[in-house]
């Protein structure tokens, strides 16, 4: 079976997501947390269980995410092969949607599951859990969708969950007093004097002060990992209370906009990783329309048959079908533009056929039942004004257009979220075709650029740095191929509008403040870059910590506009391409990417000698209810995997050596890729054999600590490539056995609006770097060495722009080395052409042999690219220059 495979941010997610989970279980959710995140951990509402957020904008894919991020918490925080998942959504109809999806084979989020825990997953809704068979639980993962309004105690018409249930009574017979126990301390879990009084039939006779058989009880008791989606709607005493009441092993939570306060956000996807793997169109070519409505909408059906035209052309070179559909946002009933309104004009006046247009609306469902992606179906115009229905889809939306103010319309979000989602998720042969499109009925670009900024912000969980490389003037775009070149329309001045409260003369004679009249009353108009100085005048306007906090807010996003306008990227200038290495295995031959694989490649890694098959680190004691696991310098203790899970035949009451084996093997394929099925079965037979009869370990501690034992056994696969390849690199490589030559057929490319920069891991310093040549940059702290590089990079004369690069592919520039790829920490243009690689480094590093080894491949790089690229690795002190010493060194 073929999964969907996971976007790099998405895996990125999942990733820091496995190092949480490990980390916590040595050290807890909060020091874990704070290392990874370099924030504090908020552990007022769930105490030890941990609780943490991957904040996932509109279109990123969350909920296939939390579909892999299932296993993903199973495996590395409870140890187990048959999970208990509670996937809570906000609303019937997302359950409906998100039930069928889990169910549906062939559908990527059931795919997920099943390639975890293969045809046997049970995905149900809460009516079904009395039907499961009492043997099922613990021995198959179950994944249970449901509303969180299922389980809030205050809502009286959802209180059957924790009611008394017979339903329920043979999963509890079984069940010991031990496990019992866990449950009297839980709210509203026992039979009280109450339930038996009121208990007509007399089951409950005898029963008070025993836990109930209810549905919630039975959850509770199966410590469940609860996936909580849209989790901002959660963030409530009422909430907490439901979600503590079933006594969660672990909670993730899935939102766009958490509440900073309330939430651990472990990860956070930008704007830019989205556009960069296709989930979103970028930029939004934004038009405004003062002149009225009918320009906007005739605008807007103009953009619609240019973008059509293009689709045409794009099928036509093999990019697949897309029909481009306005989506209209008229006004109400009682206003100018109300829906029939709208649709009169489209049919009467601009003569679009009456199939084409399509209204949605409350009370007007014109779009039930129809297939919006089928190529037989004519729509192209859709009118709707507030809120459609939740989990509808318009595949094709292309363009927005809203007749309504942006900073009183209801749900634009909604429509603009729709827009930005690219089809299939691929990015398309034409440009035009790869953005977003937005007209407004606004009166300048500034003001409607703002707005549109906000509903990105607040409502869609983009930041204002992704924001401001999201919105562009549509005049300033080529929208369409065209012979005629593009006119050169200066961009609009941003300008931003402040409360004047009393305004001080300082901030009156600053420079790009002005007073306006707008909407009736007095405003400050700024305009350019707004100095820390004159962001403490405005600050100081206003009163009240919440005032204020808004205020920076402003200035914030502000900025990061006026940044996105001035950065070399958005002015159109192009960044020279960098060949990346290659290697031709003899000297005429075909010209290979250099790659860490390659080099595995010749050479034959021996898995079965007796050094391979030792894992030195692996140090296990059973214990009653765990084990331990020794460490360097401590030891740990974990949670005790079942070790009955492990048999493939869920009938059979003993483990065999062969049961661990393949269950190893079903673990480590996808992680293993290189190795034969005979290569993995053999080796894992080999470590398996080697602990039993010379470390003397049992067996089942093996298949107890059997998650474990799969890391380490990865690790020591991975330090035994790492040596095999260290030779091997150093031989072909860098004494030059193979032929090593620059490829400048397949160079990385800086494109304008491709820079993935993770949202939690940007500069986000006062020092304004004029050379980037994007608006943002990536994991670059405010102030130390590193810090002091860049700027001196950014000051240089010789530098006409630059980039701090990007530690993933394909959007940064890497070299190869013994152990994968290095990526280094700048990568400059000259004014002459050439193109520079700078690495900083700590002195104290500079001797470490892998910094030898990436040193000797850059400078090999530089040298076989003639004169045309330089590498340099720059220190504080080197060769008694200091940084600024080195760089003229490099650079002149």
């Amino acid at each position: 079976m073929t999964t969907l495979s996971l976007k790099s941010y998405q895996q990125a997610a999942l990733d820091a997501l496995t190092a949480f989970a490990r980390a916590a279980q040595r050290k807890g959710p909060a020091l874990a947390f704070r290392e990874l995140a370099g924030r504090s951990y908020n552990a007022d509402a769930f105490g030890d269980v941990p609780c943490v957020c991957l904040r996932i904008p509109t279109g990123g894919g969350k909920t296939l995410l939390a579909a892999h991020a299932v296993a993903t918490l199973a495996r590395e925080w409870q140890a187990t092969d048959a999970p208990v998942a509670l996937w809570l959504v906000p609303s019937d109809t997302i359950r409906s949607q998100t039930l069928r999806a889990l169910q549906t084979a062939g559908h990527p989020y059931h795919d997920a599951l099943e390639a975890q825990y293969g045809a046997g997953v049970h995905v149900c809704v809460l009516d079904d859990l009395a039907a499961i068979t009492p043997d099922d639980w613990g021995r198959k993962a179950i994944v249970v969708v449901a509303t969180i309004q299922s389980f809030r105690i205050d809502d009286t018409g959802q209180r059957n969950v924790y009611s008394f249930s017979e339903a329920f009574e043979r999963h509890f017979s079984g069940c010991d007093e031990q496990r019992l126990r866990v449950l009297h301390d839980l709210p509203d879990a026992v039979v009280t004097p109450a339930d038996v009084a009121a208990d007509r039939s007399g089951v409950l006779q005898g029963r008070e002060g025993q836990p109930r058989w209810s549905l919630a009880n039975w959850l509770a008791l199966h410590s469940p990992l609860l996936i909580v989606d849209e989790a901002h709607n959660t963030k409530t005493d009422k909430s907490f209370t439901a979600l503590k009441r079933l006594n969660p092993s672990a909670i993730l939570e899935l939102t766009a906009t958490p509440i900073p306060a309330k939430t651990n956000v472990l990860y956070h996807v930008s704007a830019q990783e989205l556009a960069a793997e296709s989930m979103i169109k970028l930029p939004i070519a934004l038009a405004e329309h003062p002149q009225g409505w009918q320009q906007a909408v005739f605008a807007a059906v103009q953009n619609q048959r240019g973008l059509e035209g293009e689709a045409l052309k794009d099928e036509a070179a093999g990019f697949g079908y897309v029909r481009p559909i306005v989506l209209f946002q008229a006004q109400n009933e009682n206003a100018e533009v109300p829906p029939e309104t709208l649709r009169s004009y489209l049919q009467d006046e601009l003569h679009i056929p009456k199939a084409q247009i399509k209204v949605a609306t409350g009370d007007t469902r014109e779009l039930e039942g129809l297939d919006l992606a089928s190529r037989s179906c004519p729509v192209r115009f859709i009118i709707t004004v507030q809120a459609l229905r939740e989990g509808w889809d318009c595949p094709f939306a292309y363009v927005l257009c809203s007749l309504q103010k942006l900073s009183s319309a209801t749900a634009v979000e909604q429509l603009l979220g729709r827009v930005l989602r690219m089809p299939y998720a691929s990015p398309r042969g034409r440009d035009a075709l790869n953005r977003a499109y937005a007209h407004v009925c606004e009166a300048k670009f500034s003001s409607a650029a703002s707005e549109l900024a906000d509903r990105l912000i607040n409502h869609m969980g983009f930041e204002a740095l992704d924001v401001a490389s999201m919105v562009v003037q549509q005049s300033l775009l080529p929208l369409f191929e065209s012979n005629q070149p593009l006119a050169q329309v200066a961009p609009a001045p941003v300008a931003t509008d402040f409360v004047a409260n009393t305004p001080s003369a300082e901030l009156l004679a600053a420079v790009g403040v002005e007073v306006a009249q707008m909407g009736g009353e007095e405003k400050l108009v700024v305009t350019g870059h707004i100095s820390p100085e004159v962001e403490a005048l405005l600050v100081g306007q206003v009163r009240g910590a919440k005032k204020q906090d808004a205020v920076r807010g402003k200035v914030a996003q502000h900025n990061a506009l006026v940044a996105a306008q001035s950065a070399p990227a958005s002015r159109g200038e192009h960044f020279a391409p960098i060949p990346t290495l290659a290697y031709r295995s003899t000297p005429q031959g075909q010209l290979f990417p250099l790659e860490r694989e390659a080099v595995l490649e010749a050479v034959e890694l021996d898995l079965l000698t007796p050094d391979a098959v030792q894992l030195p680190g692996f140090q296990i004691v059973e214990q009653s209810n765990g084990f331990e696991i020794y460490l360097k310098d401590a030891h740990i203790k974990l949670r005790a995997a079942d070790a009955s899970q492990i048999a493939m035949d869920y009938g059979s009451t003993t483990i065999t050596a062969e049961d661990l084996v393949r269950w190893l093997d079903q673990s480590l394929f996808q992680k293993l890729p290189d190795l034969t099925q005979g290569q993995r079965s053999s080796y894992f037979s080999a470590v398996v054999s080697h602990l039993l009869h010379e470390r003397g370990l049992s067996l089942v501690a093996l298949a107890k600590a059997r998650f474990k034992l799969a890391q380490d056994i990865e690790a020591r696969i991975g330090d035994l490539k790492d040596k095999a390849a260290r030779a091997s690199f150093r031989q072909l490589v860098l004494e030059e056995a193979w032929t090593i030559e620059p490829d400048w057929t397949r160079p990385l490319v800086f494109e304008a609006h491709r820079y993935p920069v993770p949202a939690g891991s940007r500069y986000g310093g006062r020092y304004e770097f004029r050379k980037h040549f994007y608006p943002v940059l990536a994991d670059l702290k405010d102030g130390g060495e590193e810090f002091s590089c860049a700027q001196l990079l950014d000051q240089h004369a010789n530098v006409k722009h630059w980039v701090r690069n990007l530690v993933t592919a394909p959007c940064g520039f890497a070299l190869p080395t013994s152990r994968g790829r290095f990526f280094p920490d700048f990568v400059a243009q000259l004014k002459d052409g050439r193109v520079a690689v700078v690495e900083y480094k700590g002195a104290h590093l500079l001797n470490d042999p892998y910094e030898i080894e990436k040193r000797q491949v850059g400078t090999l790089w530089a040298r076989k690219s003639q004169s045309r690229c330089l590498f340099g690795q720059i220190a504080l002190q080197q060769g008694g220059l200091g940084m600024a010493g080195q760089l003229d060194a490099l650079l002149n």
